[in-house]
């Protein structure tokens, strides 16, 4: 008899019975899911569907025939005792070994044994002795031979045992064999027959429940899929790439080697990301001198800085894509799109293309859009950067390399990298920051530095390049204690903010109206983005009808970043669409960087982080489709036309928005029957994502706001009666609420 071990990891469950210590047999049961566990039963199966046994669901009970043959072997009696059971095995069957034998005829006699205490008449044992002996001979005859043996056989059972089956597995798994139980119902069932776990162990490693459908039909369909996968390759095997095995670890020397290795069946490249540097006074010198040493040895370099510019509306345009049924059909038309005149690097770059998407599937939880979305993207990027580097190039060729300076922060990014990191080039992400970033792979060497530095992009020439001093460096290291998770902020330190629209009385605007952003409830900083709690209120009517004391109330609101506009329009310029702005808006996307070229464009003199404020914020106002008609009837064209011809005022107070201090505002007085605009209701949209403070001051009640805005952003608040007719005041000459001559009464009781 072989003794249950436990695991100390579910590798142990390959290795061969001499090499488990201590020695012996695996049984256990899966109960819960994810990606290991999935990996582990896959490897499982196929051996015991190689050498071992499967059962799905349950043991088929003996038929007629099969006991009619047993009676024929055996007889047609049964003698309760251990001495009867091993005889009746050497005749039932003999290619089992003596000690398997001995073992497998006590288990069996343990088994009538609790069926003879529980009362259970010698008829019974019978009928149970007949089924355990059935089911051993026509469901397990081939791993008899082996129980016992180096190589331990394998049997997996599918689903929830009963006592009878359960007895013989555990007969089974004492004779020499290893069993796993999957229950993707659970282990309820399982405990109300073994509630002390005597049998089995409960492997408890997944991290969830197992997935809907989870069943041997789904595995089956797995496996395949993988073999259609497979299909999906070359089947080009004489070159592999050898990444990052031959590297010394001075990375700076490894980029110019271009003697790695002899064996022609391999193609070195690297993998590496460099996080922080060692040394901040020489860090950029050293940078531009490797890049100005490469260049000097011929060797091709392409550099992206901070992130991946989405493809253009032409890119897009020139990959070939048609309608498909199923993911391979998808991977197998979109891989046509890679095209190199060196066939052997074109089946490894389609290839390293068919890894990717398999991984993409993955991501998008096969959903085929998203699938061929990303597959075009990569596809772009392939055109855009790989084409050229790989231009004229042999595969053996010094390896041309792919600088990524920044941190990678999407998901199609780290898809692209790593596919080109299975290519005969130089994959080298510089993160001298050390951000976080989303980009993780087995064959990533990461290097890390205690030092960081702030440098905007790779230098790749001497024009603009600045060394910083030490005096500067440690500057920076001030900055960065005082200002990293202090709760206190540097002027302009932020670049992207979200809003979050606060929800408060009316007597609470006046509180939080002049309040820095910081100090306002809900204020965050996440991912070097700032969460703005904002006002977007409409006031409606008059506190007791009093128009003094409201006009005054207006007054105290006014301050030197506030934005008024009295019973007029906002915008006041052509409203037609302009020239050339709908080829910037398909499918649902922008495209930022065709905007910044086109010669219509009125931002060029603002801020660089200023001009991708507002053209993020555009984009999401498209994609929230908060105003009426948004993607019909080119409505989203008009939206483009208004925001990017902004009035002067405004895009001066959102250059100079501080997103940690006071907010800017916009008050509309609006004492008319006058309804706002649909430019004006597309400015005051996009104001809000921007993050203003923005007030209505409706003395009359009139729905005049609404009637743009398929969601409600505005929050109103009924403070009095419903005034008409009423004049507006020139505020200049208007005292503020608060400095208005108390009565005698009031100074004297305060």
């Amino acid at each position: 008899m072989l003794l249950h071990q436990k695991i100390k990891e579910v590798d142990d469950f390959f290795k061969r019975l001499s090499m488990r210590k201590p020695r012996g047999v695996y049984f256990y049961r899966i109960n819960s899911y994810d990606e290991t566990i999935l990996e582990f039963i896959r490897k499982y199966y196929e051996l015991a569907k190689k050498d071992g046994a499967i059962i799905d669901t349950h043991i088929e009970n003996p038929t007629a025939d099969n006991i009619s043959y047993f009676n024929e072997i055996i007889g047609d009696r049964y003698v309760h005792g251990p001495g009867f059971i091993a005889d009746a095995l050497k005749r039932w069957l003999p290619r089992i070994r003596d000690y398997e034998r001995a073992s497998m005829a006590d288990g069996i006699f343990d088994t009538l044994e609790v069926l003879r205490r529980q009362g259970k008449n010698i008829e019974i044992l019978k009928n149970n002795f007949t089924r355990i002996m059935c089911w051993l001979y026509y469901n397990f005859y081939n791993i008899m031979e082996r129980l016992g043996s180096e190589d331990i056989p394998k049997i997996i059972f599918w689903g929830n045992v009963n006592f009878s089956e359960l007895s013989t597995l555990n007969i089974l798994s004492n004779a020499g064999a290893d069993i796993i139980l999957l229950q993707p119902g659970g282990d309820s069932q399982y405990l109300a027959i073994d509630p002390k776990s005597q049998f089995s162990i409960d492997l408890k490693m997944g991290s969830e429940g197992f997935p809907p459908g989870f069943n041997l039909d789904w595995l089956l369909k797995l496996y395949e899929d993988d073999k259609n996968k497979k299909m999906l390759y070359s089947g080009n095997v004489n070159i592999k790439p050898n990444t990052n095995a031959w590297l010394s670890g001075d990375i700076f020397e490894d980029l110019k080697n271009i003697k790695r290795g002899e064996n022609t069946a391999f193609f070195y490249n690297m993998f590496v990301r460099i996080n922080g540097c060692d040394d901040r006074n020489n860090y950029t010198n050293e940078l531009y001198l490797l890049y100005q040493d490469l260049k000097r040895a011929n060797r091709k370099v392409q550099v992206i800085n901070n992130s991946i510019t989405n493809p253009s509306v032409d890119e897009i345009a020139k990959i070939k894509r048609g309608n498909y049924a199923n993911e391979n059909q998808l991977i197998l038309d979109l891989k046509t799109n890679i095209k190199f005149t060196n066939n052997v690097f074109l089946d490894v770059a389609r290839d390293a293309f068919v890894d990717t998407m398999i991984e993409t599937s993955k991501l998008m939880n096969m959903d085929l859009n998203k699938i061929m979305n990303k597959g075009i993207y990569i596809l772009c990027w392939i055109n855009r950067y790989i084409v050229e580097l790989m231009n004229g190039m042999d595969i053996h060729s010094p390896t041309p390399i792919l600088i990524y300076f920044g941190s990678v922060e999407s998901d199609t990014e780290c898809l692209f990298l790593k596919m080109v990191s299975k290519l005969p080039v130089d994959v080298v992400i510089f993160n001298p920051e050390k951000l976080k970033d989303k980009l993780e792979d087995k064959n990533l060497y990461d290097i890390r530095f205690e030092e960081t530095l702030k440098i905007r992009e790779f230098p790749t020439d001497s024009v603009g390049l600045s060394i910083s001093t030490t005096a500067r460096n440690a500057e920076r290291d001030l900055d960065s204690m005082m200002y990293s998770d202090t709760g206190m902020y540097r002027d302009m330190q932020f670049t992207k903010a979200n809003v979050i629209i606060l929800s408060t009385t009316y007597e609470e605007i006046a509180i939080y109206w002049k309040q820095e952003a910081r100090f306002r409830p809900n204020f965050s900083t996440v991912d070097n983005a700032v969460n703005i709690p904002v006002i977007c209120a409409k006031v409606s009517g008059v506190v007791n009808s009093d128009i003094d004391a409201y006009f005054a109330k207006i007054k105290d609101l006014l301050t030197d970043t506030t934005l008024l506009y009295k019973n007029e329009n906002i915008y006041k310029g052509n409203v037609s669409v302009a020239a050339g702005v709908t080829s910037f808006y398909k499918n649902n996307r922008l495209d930022k960087e065709a905007i910044k070229k086109w010669d219509g464009f009125k931002y060029d003199y603002l801020r660089a982080e200023t001009q991708d404020y507002i053209l993020d914020k555009l984009s999401e106002l498209l994609k929230s489709k908060v105003i009426v008609g948004t993607g019909q009837n080119g409505v989203e064209y008009k939206i483009i036309t208004i925001v990017l011809d902004l009035p002067k005022e405004i895009l001066r107070f959102i250059q100079s928005f501080d997103f940690t201090k006071c907010p800017p505002k916009l008050i509309i007085v609006n004492t008319t029957e006058s309804i706002i605009s649909l430019e004006d209701s597309i400015i005051v949209a996009f104001l809000n994502l921007i993050g203003f403070d923005i007030l209505f001051f409706v003395p009359t009640g009139y729905d005049n706001i609404s009637k743009y805005f398929n969601n409600q952003i505005v929050k109103e608040h009924i403070i009095g009666n419903y005034l008409y007719d009423v004049a507006i005041p020139d505020f200049s000459r208007l005292k503020a609420g608060n400095n208005k001559k108390k009565s005698f009464f009031a100074r004297l009781f305060g």
